[in-house]
């Protein structure tokens, strides 16, 4: 049933502790494919820099972000390989709810597996929510994990 699950990362633990219940899932739908996400939006300078030196230095920090977001998504998919999964790493410079809906969409993800972070009140307002966007818009089902805590 689910032959392609999209599992969003953003590099924390918590994160992470969606992946045991994704590779229980995988194992018994006969996952075909397991794809990891990591937005990186991108960095904008707010100051007027006419040497272009600015701009340059955020391209070059983005670039960096994106590759460490790559190379973290590469460690966390070599287990899921060896134990036999196809598994894909994406980044994505979209903010993370779009990233997220958008990939699910255009690649024909069949659930969308995330681990939510639980911020209520106050913290929620303001950091918002990634889950709960991605639960209201997405055009395929999602499983999330509430993390018991942080490793």
């Amino acid at each position: 049933m689910y032959r392609h699950i999209l599992v969003p990362l953003d590099g924390s633990a918590l994160a992470e502790q969606v992946l045991p219940h994704v590779r229980d899932l995988a194992a018994h739908e006969g996952t075909m494919k397991i794809t990891l996400l990591r937005a990186v939006p991108p960095i904008f300078t707010s100051s007027v820099d006419y040497s272009g030196m600015l701009a340059a230095s955020a391209a070059d920090e983005q670039e960096s972000l994106e590759s460490e977001a790559r190379a973290y998504l590469e460690l966390v998919a070599a287990p899921l390989r060896s134990e036999g999964y196809t598994v894909n790493v994406e980044v994505s410079t979209m903010p993370a709810a779009e990233a997220i809906l958008d990939y699910a969409e255009s690649q024909h993800a069949d659930l969308i597996a995330i681990a939510t972070h639980g911020r209520s009140g106050i913290s929620r307002w303001v950091f918002g929510s990634v889950t709960q966007k991605v639960i209201q818009a997405a055009p395929v089902p999602v499983l999330v994990i509430r993390p018991r805590q942080e490793r």
